[in-house]
């Protein structure tokens, strides 16, 4: 099971994202840099332990901003042995070009923002982020009946649960995996531990979405090297 730090970036800086609340997200406090720029975050994380993918969520992209390119682009040069997986509210087949283009990013189709589900039938090696909000799935509701159209990753994404220290959703993720048990499922939001991350990996959970435990210190690297 593969454990993938998110960093969500708003107003050109990083952020702490909790349940959703976009408007009230302030900027990172963590122990494991004091700064909150998004390459001094990224450098922090893996000082702590050698991620091999993190996961950004671009919120300025997902509430409509020009994308930032040339910030990917000096990313990738930087880290070239992270794989960067980025939500930046990919709504058509375009978005996906632009960002397919840069080595190093693997573009994540948010069920929140996509327009274009057609698009699901030509990135069958993608991702796709199953996004709930108060108990309601955002985006074209096909997209949560019609499970033909997902690809090979899914990510049970549940924005209540994020930085809220209330578990995983456990019954979204049982609900996912009954529709489609064949395919890759990771699980965003609620970690709070070691113990948690166990209780998922029983579950045949192929990837954890993690921010605040990272942030906070809960999740050391002893305990990361335990799932690798």
């Amino acid at each position: 099971m593969e454990i993938i730090p998110v960093i969500d970036l708003m107003g050109g800086i990083v952020v702490h994202a909790k349940a959703g609340l976009r408007d009230e997200y302030a900027a990172i406090e963590s122990v494991l840099t004091p700064s909150a720029d998004l390459h001094e975050v990224v450098a922090a994380m893996q000082d702590l332990f050698p991620f091999k993918s993190m996961y950004i969520a671009d919120l300025d992209a997902i509430l409509g901003q020009p994308l930032n390119l040339l910030q990917y682009q000096q990313l990738v040069a930087r880290f070239p042995n992270i794989v960067f997986w980025v939500d930046a509210g990919i709504t058509t087949r375009d978005d996906w070009i632009t960002l397919s283009a840069i080595i190093g990013l693997r573009p994540v189709l948010a069920t929140e923002s996509l327009q274009d589900i057609s698009l699901l039938q030509q990135v069958r090696k993608g991702v796709l982020s199953l996004d709930f909000k108060q108990g309601q799935f955002l985006g074209d509701v096909r997209l949560w009946h019609e499970t033909k159209r997902w690809p090979e990753y899914v990510i049970v994404m549940n924005l209540d649960y994020v930085g809220v220290n209330q578990g995983p959703d456990m019954m979204l993720l049982k609900e996912v995996q009954a529709k489609a048990p064949q395919l890759k499922v990771i699980v965003a939001g609620g970690v709070r531990s070691a113990k948690d991350l166990k209780v998922l990996e029983a579950e045949g959970v192929n990837g954890v979405l993690v921010a605040s435990a990272l942030h906070d210190g809960r999740l050391r690297a002893e305990h990361l090297k335990l799932f690798t």
